[in-house]
């Protein structure tokens, strides 16, 4: 093998690399499969009676400040979600329980704190709004539905 097939292999590698990160990060993902309730996180924080949103943060996360402004912009006329941010670093063992990886990643837990999903890197356009309002609406439904 020639040092251009090298070459043309590590950029195509690379090439897949980032367009795989540049589809996957910043839309909703699943939960994890294990159950993860908010009660059990071991934090003094009080559940939003709507939603309730858990940023992970780093000191050397640039974007995070950006983050943390969009979602506040978003929810600041609804007292019903709340939102926390979290340093990642100084709660390390949690991030680790919760599989956080990078930062920022964001958590999203329902009125009975169970995990309904995250997002990983800087949220696509509306998909906090969009996450919020699927979030609300199951809410919405259970509550109808008794």
């Amino acid at each position: 093998m020639n040092h251009w097939e090298l070459i043309t292999g590590v950029i195509s590698v690379s090439t897949i690399f980032g367009l795989f990160l540049h589809f996957t990060r910043g839309k909703m993902t699943s939960k994890y499969s294990k159950e993860v309730l908010f009660k059990e996180l071991g934090l003094v924080l009080t559940l939003g009676k709507k939603a309730t949103i858990l940023q992970f943060k780093t000191e050397f996360c640039s974007v995070c400040p950006g983050v943390k402004r969009q979602i506040n912009e978003l929810i600041k006329h609804d007292t019903d979600i709340a939102f926390y941010e979290i340093d990642a670093v100084e709660k390390i063992e949690l991030a680790k329980k919760l599989h956080v990886k990078s930062s920022p990643t964001i958590l999203f837990f329902t009125e009975d704190g169970l995990e309904e999903g995250r997002i990983i890197g800087v949220p696509k356009k509306n998909e906090v709004k969009n996450t919020l309002e699927k979030i609300t609406t199951i809410t919405m439904e259970k509550t109808n539905a008794n």
